[in-house]
């Protein structure tokens, strides 16, 4: 027969009964209630008091180092949690469980590198980044997807993308410029909870070295301009703008006649075609303004869009017999020459959209001051002239 009067002086939630079974022996039954474990009951028999007495003992020690958690969990899973601290040799579970759980199931859904290259790609277009920047993204992604490109990317590790760039023939800022792109969209993924980390973010970049800019001599521009005046003379504005003005390509090929205002002797770069984002008013010198005088006003493009531009631009430069044609020559070549004609890094900077430091650290000291002074009194009535008094050579020089 049961006795229902529990033994006093027990942890509040826990009680024990005594009891007898069917065949009169006596034992005692341990109920451990809700208020005790924080969830559901719990039951045990002892032959003797003391033993029930220690075994509340260890579970209300149990309760206090841990909280009621550890009722929670069967013996099954309790063994199976000693067996993994075993295992992770001093490693925390948590530590252990959140790697998992960020890397086999992300709390943002699993997602292929495909796939997350191509939401990104949707919210550079939402948010309107621009056209070279967007193809540039594009072009990255289908070189990096042909490796990594169907799996999930939360499983993509540090070591393998190092193994990957090492491995890669690619030149140094190449290599530099894929590693950017990649770090950019890991850095999109950890935002969405796709992946638990960035693992590009550490790896060490390609060492640059400083590469000076290339120009042009005087004797090249004059070729230049010789030939497209001769055979392309819808390149003559923009051509023209770059050497005198010194826009970049990306807004000579966006710029609009309805920016340029002759009679105020400005070029508009409006915000939106900038690089910087930034408007700038650039000044139309006296040698620009007798190119542009003759040409067209009306609204519409200034030439033609920027990968048409580069193809004739290369077929001017070798109608022109210009060799080692510089990167970016006729931006670099502005630059150059306007910097020594007026000494003054603030004045190039700002018609540049530039910084200070920029100019004076690429653009001094590469040309002389007569050189400078010639480039800038280059006009439609002199070219000829200049043409067959030069003797340089006609080519592009690294400096």
């Amino acid at each position: 027969m049961k006795n229902k009067r529990p033994i006093a002086e027990l942890p509040y939630g826990a009680a024990v009964y005594r009891s007898r079974n069917g065949v009169g022996q006596q034992f005692w039954r341990v109920r451990l209630g809700k208020k005790f474990t924080g969830g559901k009951a719990q039951q045990k028999e002892f032959s003797d008091l003391s033993e029930a007495r220690l075994w509340i003992g260890k579970q209300n020690a149990q309760r206090i180092a841990t909280g009621t958690s550890t009722f929670q969990l069967t013996p099954a899973q309790i063994g199976e949690a000693a067996d993994a601290y075993k295992r992770l040799n001093g490693t925390s579970l948590t530590v252990a469980v959140s790697y998992y759980l960020g890397h086999a199931r992300p709390a943002g859904g699993k997602r292929t590198l495909a796939e997350v290259a191509k939401e990104f790609l949707k919210t550079r277009a939402v948010i309107g980044v621009r056209p070279r920047t967007f193809i540039h993204y594009e072009s990255s992604f289908r070189v990096l997807g042909e490796e990594f490109g169907d799996r999930p990317i939360s499983s993509i590790t540090r070591a393998e993308l190092e193994d990957y760039f090492a491995e890669s023939d690619w030149l140094p800022r190449t290599r530099k410029n894929y590693m950017v792109t990649l770090s950019t969209l890991f850095t999109f993924a950890q935002d969405r909870d796709y992946c638990p980390a960035n693992p590009v973010a550490k790896i060490a970049r390609p060492i640059l070295d400083d590469r000076p800019v290339g120009i042009l001599k005087v004797g090249a521009v004059l070729a230049l301009l010789g030939a497209a005046s001769a055979s392309a003379p819808a390149m003559v504005p923009a051509l023209t703008i770059g050497l005198f003005a010194g826009l970049r390509r990306s807004e000579l090929c966006a710029l609009d006649w309805s920016e340029i205002n002759l009679a105020a002797g400005t070029i508009e770069v409006t915000g939106a075609k900038a690089k910087t984002r930034q408007r700038r008013i650039v000044p139309v010198g006296s040698s620009l303004m007798t190119w542009l005088a003759p040409c067209r006003t009306d609204p519409g493009p200034v030439t033609a869009r920027d990968d048409m531009f580069g193809e004739h631009l290369r077929e001017l430069v070798e109608k022109a017999g210009i060799t080692d044609y510089p990167h970016n020559g006729i931006r670099h070549s502005f630059g150059s020459y306007h910097y020594e004609l007026h000494r003054n890094e603030n004045l190039t900077a700002s018609e540049m959209g530039n910084s200070p430091a920029v100019i004076f650290g690429h653009y001094r000291n590469l040309v002389s001051p007569a050189d400078a002074k010639l480039y800038f009194s280059i006009t439609p009535g002199n070219l000829e002239r200049l043409i067959k008094q030069g003797k340089e050579p006609v080519q592009g020089v690294a400096v």
